[in-house]
């Protein structure tokens, strides 16, 4: 379907939860906030909707105010109302508190790099959603589909069958299924979840599916956080960004793509491959970031390695510190790159640091930390 043909012109985001999975990201800042290329996820999500969707609810909750303050009552032509989930009681009660919706609308989750192909797609239909092929389905919710519709969500079988097709989270409703939430009853972790409204719908309804063409980026923790700023960065398709406010060395190296916000410092003989620096960061003389995030006003010190890593803002690695970054072959790459990232790139971690934390110079950061507090080392 083209913007032209799409009709619907609602969508709501879930976008309420505190998401202590994508700590410390989200320690001093909602999930929708997280810095990706200078601009927000949520606002990377709304991005995809512009030119057909003209009105979007967004379901927020922890540190509602921040998103609110933000965003404010319009972005970029699509008018926006936040609803406050006071009770964060799963993604039916989400929904739940948005309605009722008198129209079509989207349901989207507001933690997931999308395609507009994708969202288009799922509005073909009266009642329809996204399906994800993946490598290996059990981390996820599976499609029961019986001929060519839905009649459920299987949540993380032990044993998927072949081809599995996996619930990305694109919905496509209308104002039918508020009336099925109320008959929702808590799962056994305690929660109101979308799964059963979809069983619910397809007693009465046809559900329909689209198998999803784009990309599709999970940010659910601070290591698919990363991921998704390396998606993005393999779209400039090795373009080096610099902002004209940020000032570079001409001895310094710079290997694309690469995406250099505005205030930023790159001192002599750096190197930087395949990196993110948000507005005010600096790498001091002799230093190599490789394929990691540095935060508003991170600071990588004199001949360090930053590898595969976060850090948040004002974070702060010493001279000559190292952190070092390592394949673990054990985790299984959930994120549908379009065949922009290799494998290898997404099971790669190097460290995450919270908001300023300091790594003293000469020490080492061992592969797959996460830093929440200040940090002691007892040596390289």
């Amino acid at each position: 379907m083209s913007v032209e043909d799409c009709t619907t012109r609602y969508a709501v985001i879930l976008a309420a939860g505190e998401s202590r999975r994508t700590r410390p990201l989200t320690a001093q800042r909602p999930k929708p906030l997280i810095p990706l290329l200078g601009r927000p996820l949520l606002a990377r999500i709304l991005d995809e909707l512009v030119g057909f969707v003209t009105q979007a609810t967004l379901v927020v909750g922890y540190r509602a105010e921040a998103i609110a303050n933000h965003f404010g009552p319009n972005y970029r032509g699509i008018a926006l109302r936040y609803v406050h989930q006071t009770q964060v009681n799963g993604t039916a009660g989400a929904l739940q508190v948005a309605g009722p919706i008198d129209a079509p609308f989207f349901l989207l989750y507001g933690d997931n790099l999308i395609a507009r192909a994708d969202v288009l797609g799922v509005g073909t239909e009266r009642y329809s959603m996204a399906a994800l092929p993946v490598a290996d389905a059990r981390a996820f919710g599976v499609l029961d589909i019986v001929g060519d519709q839905v009649r459920g969500i299987i949540e993380k079988p032990a044993d998927p069958p072949p081809n599995a097709l996996a619930n990305p989270g694109i919905f496509h409703f209308d104002a039918a299924v508020f009336p099925l939430l109320a008959q929702i009853v808590p799962s056994p972790r305690g929660e109101l979840e979308l799964t059963d409204l979809i069983e619910l719908l397809a007693a009465r309804h046809r559900v329909g599916y689209h198998v999803c063409i784009g990309h599709w980026i999970p940010v659910g923790t601070p290591w698919e956080a990363l991921g998704a700023a390396q998606f993005l960065l393999a779209q400039q398709a090795g373009a080096v960004i610099v902002d004209p406010t940020a000032t570079v060395d001409p001895a310094a190296t710079l290997v694309g793509p690469l995406w250099i916000g505005p205030g930023c410092v790159v001192e002599a003989g750096a190197r930087l491959e395949g990196c993110v620096l948000e507005e005010g960061a600096c790498v001091a003389v002799g230093a190599q970031v490789q394929a990691s995030v540095l935060g508003t006003g991170a600071v990588v010190g004199s001949e360090a390695m930053v590898a595969a890593s976060w850090l948040d803002d004002r974070a702060q690695v010493g001279a000559q510190a190292h952190l070092r970054a390592a394949a673990f072959s054990e985790l299984q790459p959930t994120a549908a790159t379009l065949g922009r990232l290799d494998a290898a790139t997404l099971i790669t971690r190097g460290a995450v640091l919270a908001q300023g934390v300091q790594v003293a110079a000469n020490t080492a950061v061992e592969a797959g930390t996460v830093i929440m507090a200040p940090y002691r080392s007892t040596g390289p």
